[in-house]
């Protein structure tokens, strides 16, 4: 366990050791101000207020975001010729997947974190439900670590950052669109389809209703893309 916290630990200074945390930290605070901005200078005070729009733009935004966050986790390690001396040091694979992993999804949990002042400040406007404040914090959160997963298992497929972000790029879009899918009126099979999307499973979390399929399922993702960077890296090991 020391060995993935310091993995881990090693990733989130990676990203502070250069301009790409603090420019990523910067447009996500940009983002999230100017939408809550906006929903203050539209709200309606006969109606409830809601941060919705919020945590809807910033789900958004982690399409873009994933990608940049996750391209480096593995290229890196290969491009300064570390991947090798770190695949035949006294740690597995799993550490290595589980480590960089952590790293990454810290990053994301840290932005986060910078967020929670916006429900803060909206106790100014009056009351708002918190349940569907913390379920899209946990809708966030599930969906950052599925992303994150996602580009992990990305960036051991290939040797350049921008292959590795823009495949995970794709691959998001891909889910996004899946989501288009999920029409109760439609067939059991397009229904099928649309239940594949990471996008169709937050949306009951941001209403407060936290449901034990959508857990199961971010778990799933999650872990069968750990799964593939494992086998990814083990392919390489042996190669």
């Amino acid at each position: 366990m020391n060995k993935i916290g310091l993995i881990a630990w090693r990733e989130m200074r990676g990203y502070f050791s250069s301009w790409l945390a603090y420019v990523l930290i910067a447009g996500w605070l940009l983002i999230a101000a100017l939408t809550f901005l906006t929903i203050l200078t539209f709200y309606d005070q006969s109606q409830v207020f809601s941060l919705d729009g919020l945590f809807g733009n910033l789900i958004v935004f982690l399409l873009f975001m994933a990608p940049i966050v996750t391209m480096r986790l593995i290229v890196e390690e290969r491009s300064q010729g570390t991947l090798e001396m770190l695949l035949t040091s006294p740690i597995t694979e799993w550490q290595v997947a589980i480590g960089k992993f952590l790293g990454g999804w810290g990053f994301i949990g840290l932005m986060l974190l910078l967020t929670t002042h916006f429900p803060f400040f909206a106790t100014r406007y009056g009351s708002i439900d918190t349940g569907p404040v913390w379920g899209s914090y946990l809708a966030l959160s599930l969906v950052g670590a599925a992303f994150v997963a996602f580009g992990l298992f990305c960036s051991t497929i290939t040797a350049s950052q921008v292959v590795a972000g823009f495949l995970t790029f794709v691959g998001l879009i891909c889910s996004w669109m899946l989501g288009f899918f999920a029409n109760p009126q439609a067939s059991e099979w397009v229904q099928f389809i649309g239940q594949l999307s990471v996008f169709t499973h937050f949306r009951g979390m941001m209403s407060g209703a936290v449901d034990t399929k959508d857990l199961i399922y971010f778990a799933s993702v999650t872990l069968f893309f750990l799964y593939a960077t494992v086998r990814s890296l083990e392919s390489r090991k042996w190669n």
